[in-house]
């Protein structure tokens, strides 16, 4: 898997760029390290025999794939700056972003995780290839920043919602501990 870039994720809003990038799990601001892998669930046989409708049988099949990036800065403060001009992104951008046919962007409760978290939801517009929303969380942990940018690629309407995977997120953060 190659990893994108800011470079790979500008938009035509610049305010947006950080909600971009932390979408796509692209390291923002300029980190001095960073590591990404992609983490998808699996399928469980024991719902699927347990299904008693098409309806449950066809969410047993439904998966959720997020990408995760942890992101190393200088500081503590290099950190928290990249945090705050996230949440500025959030401020701005609520009316979507046309790059990539984001109709709205919503903040979200984020889980109380390291020193500090935002979370967000991406909703692509109706004629946007990628059919259903990205909810996004990144927590700052000292100088680290782990973004979790997560997805159902079964999602039939932009409208579709989904569980984020909040074990992912607090094994991650045991890590970091």
């Amino acid at each position: 898997m190659e990893a994108l870039t800011q470079h790979d994720v500008r938009t035509a809003e610049e305010d947006c760029a950080p909600l971009s990038q932390a979408k796509f799990g692209v390291a923002m601001g300029d980190p001095v390290a960073t590591a990404q892998r992609r983490v998808s669930s699996e399928i469980d046989d024991e719902v699927i025999d347990a299904a008693g409708s098409a309806e449950e049988l066809e969410a047993a099949f439904v998966i959720t794939s997020t990408m995760v990036t942890l992101a190393s800065y200088d500081s503590p403060d290099q950190a928290r700056a990249v945090l705050k001009v996230l949440r500025s992104a959030l401020a701005s951008c609520e009316g979507g972003f046309s790059s990539f046919g984001v109709d709205k962007v919503s903040t979200d409760t984020a889980p109380e995780m390291g020193d500090e978290a935002v979370a967000f939801t991406v909703t692509p517009g109706q004629d946007d290839a990628q059919v259903g929303p990205t909810k996004t969380v990144v927590f700052r942990h000292g100088s680290i920043l782990a973004q979790f940018g997560s997805e159902e690629p079964g999602a039939t309407a932009p409208t579709d919602d989904f569980d984020f995977p909040i074990a992912l997120i607090e094994a991650q953060e045991a890590k970091l501990d």
